[in-house]
């Protein structure tokens, strides 16, 4: 059994935040468990590299909660990998930045990798920790919904016309091979299926760092894997 703590950022509503569950829980089977955490302190959602700094605190103890709670792994669920590096020092289980999953495997799918953003405002911040992750090099860009989050669910219909139309530009013109949601809360408020739809649509694979990160957090659970202390020393 994997008991997997999943980290949620944003200001979200009950509907909102069960979509999110709801979308995690697809991608495990009895006995293993997704467990929610979400944020309580003033700073709660993601535009810029400010609200990434100001999450760091407030993500380590939330990530020190879980393993006190019995947790197996933390998924951080959010593209940009908001407060990783504060987390990693802090906990002895491992700690799965969406972003790092979702885009490590695209580089293993194609050489050229089209990202549909949330907003033109995140666009700054979620390219640097791309850059980060050391797969900028490979995406061909990074393009914006422009949808309101608290509109995801109602305009499911906008988002998914919205998304085909950015990444076939991106296949067509850029030269595009692998599609990544490049914001982690679309999948989820989208109906079941809508991946396969949209990736038989495009013609390349689309991923959704959603699964990936959960698949990757069990993987790394069941092999006693953890980040290096190397990388990350263990916080005193």
């Amino acid at each position: 059994m994997a008991k997997i703590a999943v980290i949620i950022p944003g200001e979200l509503d009950k509907a909102a935040l069960d979509a999110r569950v709801q979308h995690m829980k697809r991608y495990v089977t009895s006995p293993d468990e997704v467990v929610p955490f979400t944020f309580q302190g003033e700073v709660r959602g993601i535009k810029t590299g400010a609200d990434v700094s100001l999450l760091a605190q407030e993500t380590m103890e939330l990530t020190v909660r879980a393993e006190q709670e019995g947790c197996d792994a933390v998924v951080i669920h959010g593209i940009c990998d908001f407060g990783i590096e504060a987390a990693r020092g802090a906990v002895d289980i491992p700690v799965v930045g969406l972003g790092s999953a979702v885009f490590h495997l695209a580089c293993q799918l194609g050489d050229r990798i089209g990202v549909v953003s949330k907003s033109d405002a995140t666009i700054p911040e979620f390219t640097r920790r791309i850059w980060l992750m050391g797969c900028a090099d490979r995406m061909t860009s990074m393009r914006p919904l422009n949808i309101a989050e608290p509109a995801l669910i109602d305009k499911n219909r906008e988002l998914k016309r919205r998304f085909v139309e950015i990444a076939k530009y991106q296949i067509d013109v850029e030269g595009a091979q692998v599609i990544v949601a490049g914001y982690s809360a679309i999948f989820g408020v989208l109906p079941e299926g809508s991946r396969e739809e949209i990736e038989g649509i495009l013609g390349v694979p689309v991923l959704d760092g959603v699964p990936v990160a959960i698949k990757t957090a069990k993987m790394l659970a069941e092999l006693s894997l953890l980040q290096s202390r190397k990388t990350y020393p263990k916080r005193k």
